[in-house]
């Protein structure tokens, strides 16, 4: 009797780590509290699910993939967050594929499954009558 207690007890133990989220914002403070060397790294802990390229190339010219910008500058595929240091880092925002095509501008061609927004100034200040 005391045995299964003892396994479902075991099951219910907390995780190491932030607690991955599914909203779409990364912020200043949740970097904070995080202990890594770049901004792949912070992804990678706190939404994974944005660096997942999902389905493989759409045809044999072009490739998957998710878009990487700071700011309103295109960088390159997601393999250069582990070249971005998080300090100075205000967000980190993530955009699905439609989304990206429709309001940013430099997208590379091929089909963009997503995009990854370095946010590296503060957010701006909401105007006041």
């Amino acid at each position: 009797v005391l045995l299964p207690v003892a396994a479902a007890c075991a099951h219910s133990s907390p995780q190491q780590g932030p607690k991955p989220s599914f909203s779409n914002v990364i912020t200043r403070e949740e970097l904070q509290q995080l202990n890594v060397r770049n901004v792949y790294e912070a992804i990678q802990q706190l939404r994974p699910r944005w660096l997942q390229v999902r389905g493989g190339p759409r045809s044999f010219s072009n490739e998957t993939t998710v878009a990487v910008f700071q700011d309103e500058a295109y960088l390159g595929a997601q393999d250069v967050l582990e070249h971005m240091g998080i300090e100075g880092v205000y967000t980190i925002r993530y955009m699905d594929g439609s989304t990206a095509k429709a309001s940013l501008t430099g997208l590379p061609s091929g089909f963009v499954q997503g995009a990854i927004i370095v946010g590296m100034r503060p957010p701006a200040e909401k105007d006041h009558d």
